[in-house]
């Protein structure tokens, strides 16, 4: 028994500390964000309190599922980002800037954001053609008749900005640049497969192009040590599928 207890000893004490902090946070995480970000957690937590309102309006919103979405956002950013963030700058003792926050950018790449916007907006018009595309966006959902164009859409889109920076930051630049000094290359291919699994909810189509987008940003970060590239391109697809699932629907104006 003494020999197992020492054996399992030896092999975790040279095993790289970041990766596998890195490889137990993303499971954890994940999986608190798929349950936690359900609006009864909101509303259990607040239904004490004087913003029980709020709550409520979660669950069983007359108006719009705004509030709901919010708390999905403030889940997701602090599970990818907040919770990260503060482990690695302060018990880590690292620098942000070198999991994929810094500011840098070389001009070929941003040659070839510019490049994939232009790629990728066609097919996004293109997706946005089918039923299952429709069906699922704009997240954003009104129930009493208002127009969809005003001031709480521009918040929607705003705190879905917020969303796309935590998930950029989880999987670009947190899991590729805490497994990249002991897997290099490799941890490109492993943060796609959680990736592409948050995606299974949504249409196919969009899902198999995640395991593409997953390879392709990952790249880009692992190359130039910055998801902000990443985040753009991403944050300007999902827009335009917001738009342009409205326009179709006939709900833009």
């Amino acid at each position: 028994m003494l020999d197992i207890v020492r054996q399992i000893k030896t092999d975790f004490t040279a095993l790289d500390r970041r990766a596998v902090f890195a490889f137990v946070y993303a499971a954890i995480g994940l999986t608190c964000i798929t349950y936690l970000k359900s609006p009864e957690y909101l509303n259990a937590v607040l239904s004490k309190t004087r913003f029980a309102a709020i709550g409520e309006e979660a669950v069983n919103s007359a108006n719009n599922n705004l509030y709901a979405l919010i708390w999905w956002v403030f889940v997701s950013v602090s599970f990818y980002f907040v919770i990260p963030a503060l482990f690695v700058k302060f018990v880590q003792k690292r620098n942000l800037s070198e999991i994929g926050l810094a500011l840098k950018a070389e001009r070929g790449f941003l040659n070839l954001l510019a490049i994939c916007i232009s790629v990728m907006l066609p097919i996004v018009y293109a997706m946005s053609l089918t039923g299952s595309f429709s069906a699922k966006y704009p997240f954003l959902k009104v129930y009493n008749g208002d127009p969809y164009w005003s001031s709480t859409l521009l918040i929607w889109e705003m705190v879905y900005f917020l969303q796309f920076f935590g998930l950029e930051f989880f999987f670009r630049g947190f899991l590729v640049h805490s497994l990249k000094p002991s897997l290099g290359i490799y941890s490109i291919f492993i943060m796609t497969v959680p990736y592409t699994m948050i995606h299974f909810q949504k249409p196919m189509p969009e899902t198999f192009a995640a395991i593409i987008a997953g390879l392709f940003l990952g790249w880009v970060s692992y190359k130039n040590g910055t998801i902000w590239l990443g985040l753009v391109l991403h944050c300007s697809v999902a827009f335009s599928m917001d738009i342009l699932a409205l326009y179709h629907k006939g709900l833009l104006f």
